[in-house]
């Protein structure tokens, strides 16, 4: 499948962890109904948001950093959150953050050359914790205003799916899992066969079926509403939307392929499509239509990691080669 995604809330791999400043908004709004940029100031990534406007990410917060650290952005100020084994080796990545202003994500907690590896954490009223001290690696993907936290761990047996809740950690199975909604519904992959889309709910499995045409699929995220979007295809990758049970292909902006990010509560989705002309730009699928999000102020070469309920988007900002973690704000819609 060809994959477009920029996307930072779903991890590719949890290895990949292995490896007192003010916003300033920047860059003119393009023409009526053009984004705003809102930079952090620093080097990284914005990662999500939440309906109060905080934002979490990761990035070099001061330039006497041994490494990149997950953040919180809340009301114009930045919250460095720590790690979990300062040191050379030291990272963290702040990847979900709830209306509670609870964060999860994850930090490298034995840092060396050969051998290091992170667990997934959570951050809450100044106090981060290692919620997995047993596997040898694990990231958080997300949390929801239940203080439910779900992500993926390596142990002995490989890739599990896992929630965890109140200091509980409960192993979802082989697998990966990628979301979560408010009523619990987990949405992710299951290795156990059927298309591989699963929803975890009530101590059930569910397959959720693929597209027609298609064997497998990924889902990738799921709203309140239980709408689940997701990337497949095996010539060219095309992004779905599940509703009700049924799957619909939103498209692309003349190009062969397409992905998708994030998908609001409204209804709304965040993604990246070929153009006809080659490039790749970002998108906001609302109401049956794809709209070019360059034609509203927002450049083809920032990353897009989520999208706010409130319309914002949230990844970089800044210059082609001087690219800061931030978000776009859009028209008032509040």
């Amino acid at each position: 499948m060809v994959m477009l995604m920029k996307k930072g809330r779903v991890l590719a791999a949890t290895t990949a962890a292995v490896l007192g400043l003010f916003a300033v908004p920047c860059g003119p709004a393009a023409a009526s109904g053009g984004y705003r940029a809102v930079s952090f100031g620093f080097e990284g990534e914005a990662r999500a948001i939440n309906d109060h406007g905080q934002v979490v990410g990761e990035g070099w917060l001061s330039s006497g950093a041994q490494g990149s650290h997950g953040f919180l952005w809340s009301g114009g100020k930045v919250t460095d959150l720590g790690v979990l084994a300062p040191g050379e080796w030291e990272y963290g990545r702040a990847t979900d953050v709830n209306d509670r202003g609870q964060v999860a994500g994850f930090s490298v907690f034995r840092g060396d050359p050969e051998e290091s590896a992170a667990h997934a954490f959570r951050w809450q009223r100044g106090v981060l914790s290692d919620i997995d001290t047993t596997s040898f690696d694990s990231a958080a993907t997300a949390i929801n205003n239940r203080g439910q936290v779900v992500g993926n761990r390596y142990t002995a047996g490989g890739a599990h799916a896992f929630r965890w809740q109140g200091g509980v950690m409960t192993d979802l199975g082989t697998g990966y899992a990628w979301d979560i909604n408010d009523h619990g519904q987990v949405i992710g992959q299951n290795q156990m066969g059927g298309s591989g889309a699963t929803m975890w709910y009530r101590g059930r499995v569910y397959d959720l079926g693929a597209p027609p045409g298609l064997d497998d699929w990924r889902p990738i995220a799921i709203n309140e509403r239980g709408w689940i979007v997701g990337n497949g295809g095996s010539m060219t990758g095309r992004a779905f939307l599940r509703r009700s049970g049924r799957f619909l292909d939103l498209g692309t902006l003349g190009g062969p392929n397409a992905s998708v990010v994030d998908i609001n509560d409204r209804g709304e989705i965040l993604g990246l499509s070929e153009t006809a002309a080659g490039g790749v730009h970002p998108f906001l699928w609302r109401g049956g239509r794809m709209i070019d999000l360059t034609t509203r102020g927002i450049p083809d070469y920032v990353t897009v990691n989520a999208l706010g309920n409130h319309g914002e988007i949230v990844g970089t900002v800044g210059g082609e080669f001087d690219q800061h973690a931030g978000y776009y704000r859009g028209p008032s819609r509040r």
